[in-house]
C-alpha cells in the first residue's frame, strides 16, 4: 500500500512540473491542426493541417509558414500579409485543435493503449496515467522506448519501478515526439514487484523451508529481494537445489506458485529481482527430493481456511 501512495504522490508532483513548463509558448508542429478566424470577416475563418513542408494555405494569401512558430507568431504574420488585400483586417485569431506534432505511442499491459497528443510530452510516468494506468500484470521494471533515429530503430531500457521508489523523476529518459513505449507483462504474473493484489494485506512475515540454514517463520523488511530473504535465513545448505526454488503468493483468493532457477538469477540476473511480499513462503528444495506440488498442502498450513489454492508455475527461466 505504501508504494500506490509514493506513485500517487509522484504522479501528482510531475503533474505540476509538466503545467509549470507548460508556461512557454507552444511551437506549431508538422500535421498539427489550427483553427484560424478572423472576427472583421467570418467567411475567411479556416480550419487547416500543418503539412510536411511546414506550410499552410489560407484564403486569399495563399501559403504561409506556420511550423516552427507559436500561435502568437504566426497570428501575426497572417494580419501582416493579409491586410495588404484587406486593411481592415487587423486580427487573427490561432488556436491549435489537435498536436499532431507531439504524439507518442504507448502499448502493452496498459488500460487504453494507442496514440497519445499533447501540447508538450510530458515524463513517462505521466503518459502511463494518460493511458489509463498500468495493469495489475505489468512489469514496471522493464518498460523500453523505441525511438527512430536517422533510420534507425533505438531501444531505451527504463527501470520506472526505480525511478518511482527513488523518486528521482528528473533522471528518466526524456521522451521525444513519435517515441512508441512498450510495458510489457511480467514473467510473474503479477504488478512488477509492487503488490500481489490491492485486497490481500498480510503481515509483516515470510516463511522460509527447505534447504536453508535456518528455516521458519521471519520478520519481512522492506524492499527485501529473494536472494537477500534466504541469506537471513541462514543461507543455503550444500544440497540445495538452485534450479527449483519456490515462491508462494498469497493473494485474497488464490496462491500462485512461482519457480525461480536461482543458479542463472545470481549468475547473470535473469529473471527481474523479485520483491517479497507480505505472507509470500519460500521453498528451497533439496537436490533429489520428492515434487513441489506434493507439498503445496504442508507449505501453506499458513493460509486462511477460505483461500482457495491454485498452481500457477511460471517458468520465467527454464533449465535451459
Amino acid at each position: 500500500m505504501k508504494i500506490y501512495k509514493i506513485v500517487i504522490t509522484l504522479w501528482l508532483l510531475s503533474g505540476a512540473l509538466v503545467l509549470a513548463q507548460n508556461d512557454e509558448p507552444y511551437i506549431i508542429g508538422v500535421e498539427d491542426i489550427l483553427n484560424i478566424t478572423f472576427w472583421q470577416e467570418a467567411e475567411l475563418n479556416s480550419e487547416v493541417r500543418v503539412r510536411n513542408d511546414g506550410m499552410i494555405t489560407l484564403p486569399v494569401i495563399g501559403d504561409i509558414k506556420a511550423a516552427g512558430l507559436t500561435t502568437a507568431k504566426l497570428s501575426k504574420s497572417i494580419v501582416e500579409q493579409i491586410s495588404f488585400y484587406n486593411p481592415g483586417i487587423s486580427q487573427a485569431t490561432v488556436i491549435v485543435s489537435e498536436y499532431n506534432s507531439k504524439v507518442v505511442v504507448i502499448s502493452g499491459s496498459v488500460a487504453t493503449p494507442g496514440e497519445l497528443h499533447f501540447e508538450k510530452i510530458p515524463n513517462i510516468l505521466d503518459v502511463l496515467r494518460e493511458a489509463g494506468g498500468a495493469l495489475p500484470d505489468a512489469d514496471l521494471s522493464g518498460v523500453t522506448i523505441v525511438r527512430q533515429t536517422n533510420g534507425k530503430a533505438n531501444v531505451i531500457n527504463v527501470d520506472l519501478l526505480k525511478y518511482i521508489k527513488s523518486g528521482d523523476l528528473a533522471s528518466m529518459p526524456q521522451l521525444q515526439p513519435k517515441d512508441m513505449i512498450n510495458v510489457p507483462i511480467s514473467p510473474y504474473g503479477t504488478a512488477g514487484g509492487i503488490v500481489t493484489s490491492q485486497a490481500f494485506q498480510g503481515k509483516d512475515i515470510y516463511y522460509i523451508y527447505g534447504a536453508v540454514g535456518q528455516p521458519g517463520v521471519k520478520t519481512l523488511a522492506e524492499n527485501i529481494e529473494l536472494t537477500d530473504a534466504i541469506a537471513a535465513a541462514g543461507g543455503l545448505t550444500a544440497d540445495a537445489d538452485l534450479k527449483n526454488v519456490r515462491v508462494v503468493i498469497k493473494d485474497a483468493k488464490y496462491s500462485t506458485v512461482l519457480k525461480f532457477n536461482l543458479k542463472d538469477y545470481n549468475d547473470d540476473g535473469r529473471p527481474a529481482r523479485y520483491v517479497l511480499k507480505p505472507e509470500d513462503t519460500i521453498y528451497v528444495p533439496n537436490r533429489g527430493t520428492g515434487s513441489f506440488v506434493s507439498r503445496i498442502p504442508e507449505l501453506l498450513i499458513s493460509s486462511v481456511a477460505t483461500t482457495i489454492v491454485t498452481t500457477i508455475i511460471v517458468n520465467a527461466l527454464d533449465d535451459n
